[in-house]
């Protein structure tokens, strides 16, 4: 190599593409790495603020749907009014709770509060203020002016005796014409709620939390603590801040740091490096040139060896880690964004399927573009899917593998929809029922038979290969996707007619209409006489329970009817019971009760309440069985009830007449008969009367005038009163209905 070559190069070709190439790299990696974490940081903050809206809205959904009912439900308000009221009266209460509550987007409680009287009343039972497990949230509450605000997290329950669950409380109040002041308070659960909103969410890091006014986390921390993160936007609404766990935030500023430092460290060495190569090509020539020849030999110019000089920092590292840093930060934002377009399509069909939103034909073609679902069909169809038995489903498998079989289940349905070439939208509505959307073209028809045959297949697939079993409600066949909310209505209300198909059912429109409407007049005045007959010992009950659990079968019974059927039942047999004996009371709250309770949360189908309420009732039918028999010992009180059915014909039968028989003074007759069989002496000769009387209606053509002189009574207009009080309806009504029903 020749000198004047070796000075031309080292001092003006090198020195000039050592820094120009420097420069470029410095401004390359700075300007990519403010981008990605711009972008990364914006990306964070429209999530929270997405999250943040989302929440929003479906808490007012909530207060609106609250204030309309207090406003306009008929119902509601006449809970509030001075009407004397019944069992059904509060039935039908309970039942429009029920159906408020499920209008609503998050899992809740709802109840409310009558000042008059101070009763509340919830969506399974009714309580007295003092009584009331949340009466203390009420008093702190109900003083003030306008409550119309959402509480911070608190601990609340329905049972005193129960473990409290985390919720936020909305009171509304309404002044009525009538002066009568309508409360009703919806609770939200929190936990619930927190996972609805994480479960879009696909990594660990980007969890979204809430917190209250005072900074405090709505869900517990798995370290304890809430986490720090810069994106946080508080609603104007709530008054709370939403934030999400930033991803290698911290690393965003040590890079920029360490680009800072390299940037200064960079310019520090050119300086040198133009000092260093001006100074040692005439001092130190044989280093750099046994450099030069390592680098010629390298690229196969010269070939050789030398000592060489102790090796400087290696840019092209730095690049390298640069880059690949750069990578990672790419792919967690292509995350978020699939993440992000995942969620928009979810809340929008969840949004459309509730009717929350209402769109036209040319709105849902630009939406259903941008967010992947398809434009050309002829016909939309909602199915509402059921995780049958939910409650041991939780009890069976850990979050994390419930999350794995939620995912089978969609893609089962997916791949069996896709070997048909039908496009669907599949989306968790709750932790145990999920909405699907199907796209279906001509080449489907005939329509309804092309759906039941997926999902026939389907539920039989769910049943061969996993653990559990699933029901499905399909709704109606619509010609736009504007009309999906009515066919997802159509679909929630066949699958929950579950409960008196059974589970592991798809139900359409054709099974649906093997049912005929819930008649709950008919149905709900066979229970006094059939908790009469147990209460007596009469075997006649079990006919009775057949019957009534018939007729149940015919109907279109759901989920909150066959609820609000076991909690009557438990409420006729409360009130039956509350006359008897204290250890029979006693036997019954400790016992029997709590089993009708839990038979009411858990039995999913009538099959379930039979099975369970049988067992009870034999049980309950062995123990005043027995009752009986420990009180008889012969007892006066026994002969004196001997007599009663004997003499009930008798129109001067009275406690007088009855007590000069047995020598006894009518007050200790009074009194000895009342200990002895739990009833009163009058009370008793009413129900040995008008049961001879009921068989007589049923049994017989006799005149009612004629059956009320039989059975004891001078005057009809008597017999009339007794006999609607003891069984709910007129002799003339009550044969009327029980002979039409034999004809049924």
């Amino acid at each position: 190599m020749k000198l004047n070559w070796y000075y031309r190069l080292m001092l003006s070709y090198t020195p000039i593409f050592f820094v120009v190439i420097s420069s470029v790299i410095i401004i390359f990696f700075t300007t990519l790495n403010h981008q990605s974490e711009s972008r990364y940081m914006e990306t964070n903050r429209s999530i929270v603020t997405q999250m943040m809206k989302y929440t929003e809205v479906n808490l007012k959904l909530i207060e609106r749907n609250s204030v309309s009912a207090l406003i306009t439900d008929q119902h509601i308000m006449d809970y509030f009014s001075q009407r004397t009221k019944n069992i059904y009266d509060y039935y039908v209460i309970q039942k429009r709770l029920i159906e408020l509550k499920s209008s609503f987007p998050f899992e809740s409680s709802i109840y409310m509060y009558r000042e008059s009287n101070q009763m509340i009343l919830s969506d399974s039972n009714t309580y007295s203020l003092d009584s009331f497990a949340d009466s203390e949230f009420l008093r702190d509450n109900i003083s003030q002016t306008e409550p119309n605000k959402w509480t911070e997290p608190r601990e609340y329950t329905l049972f005193t005796n129960n473990n409290g669950q985390k919720v936020v409380s909305l009171m509304k109040k309404y002044k009525y014409p009538s002066q009568q002041t309508g409360i009703i308070v919806i609770n939200i659960y929190v936990n619930p709620m927190m996972e609805y909103l994480n479960q879009f969410g696909e990594l660990e890091q980007s969890k979204i939390h809430i917190l209250d006014s005072e900074n405090k986390e709505f869900h517990n921390v798995s370290d304890g603590q809430s986490p720090v993160s810069s994106f946080q936007t508080k609603s104007d609404y709530t008054g709370w801040a939403y934030s999400v766990e930033s991803v290698n935030a911290a690393s965003f500023s040590a890079i920029s740091q360490l680009s800072n430092i390299w940037f200064i460290l960079v310019l520090v060495i050119i300086v040198l490096a133009l000092i260093w190569f001006t100074i040692i090509t005439h001092i130190h020539y044989k280093p750099i040139h046994n450099l030069v020849e390592k680098i010629n030999s390298s690229i196969g110019i010269k070939k050789g060896a030398g000592n060489g000089m102790k090796r400087r920092s290696n840019e092209f590292n730095i690049i390298e880690s640069a880059f690949e840093n750069l990578l990672q930060k790419s792919m967690d934002y292509n995350s978020l964004q699939q993440a992000e377009a995942i969620h928009r399509k979810r809340i929008f069909i969840q949004e459309l399927i509730a009717g929350q939103r209402v769109i036209s034909a040319s709105e849902w073609d630009s939406e259903a573009s941008v967010l992947g679902l398809p434009i050309d069909y002829d016909r939309v169809c909602a199915l509402s899917i059921e995780i049958d038995r939910y409650h041991m489903f939780s009890e069976n498998y850990k979050p994390g593998d419930q999350h794995l079989l939620k995912y089978i289940l969609e893609s089962a349905l997916k791949e069996s929809a896709s070997e048909r070439n039908i496009m669907l939208h599949f989306a968790w509505t709750d932790q145990h029922q999920a909405a699907v959307v199907l796209f279906l073209k001509e080449c489907d028809l005939p329509y309804e038979d092309k759906i039941y045959e997926i999902c026939n297949v389907y539920k039989n697939w769910i049943q061969d290969n996993l653990e559990f079993t699933i029901s499905v409600g399909i709704g109606a066949c619509v010609e736009s996707v504007t009309q999906v909310a009515t066919s997802y209505r159509i679909a929630v209300s066949h699958v929950c007619l579950k409960a008196v198909f059974g589970t592991n059912s798809v139900i359409d429109r054709l099974m649906a209409q093997q049912k005929s409407d819930m008649d709950s007049y008919v149905v709900m005045g066979m229970m006094p006489e059939m908790i009469h007959l147990l209460r007596k010992g009469d075997d006649g009950w079990r006919d009775k329970f057949e019957q009534l659990v018939g007729d149940l079968r015919g109907k279109r019974l759901g989920r909150s009817e066959l609820v609000a059927f076991i909690t009557s039942l438990m409420l006729h047999l409360d009130k039956e019971i509350s006359s008897m004996p204290p250890d029979m009371v006693n036997a019954w709250e400790s016992n029997y009760r709590n089993r009708f309770e839990k038979l009411a949360n858990l039995a999913e189908t009538l099959s379930d309440f039979c099975q369970g309420a049988e067992d009870v009732l034999g049980e309950l039918a062995v123990q005043l069985k027995q009752q009986r028999e420990s009180n008889s010992n012969k007892s006066i009180a026994m002969r004196m009830k001997a007599y009663i059915d004997h003499h009930f014909a008798d129109s001067d039968l009275s406690l007088v007449a009855v007590s000069d028989t047995f020598d006894l003074p009518s007050t200790n007759a009074s009194i000895l008969f009342k200990k002895e069989t739990g009833e009163k002496f009058i009370d008793y000769v009413l129900k040995v009367r008008l049961e001879h009387a009921r068989k007589l209606l049923v049994d017989s053509d006799d005149a009612i005038q004629i059956i009320a002189e039989r059975v004891g009574y001078a005057h009809v207009l008597s017999f009339h009163r007794a006999f609607k009080k003891i069984f709910g309806f007129p002799p003339g009504e009550y044969r009327a209905i029980y002979r039409t029903q034999r004809k049924g």
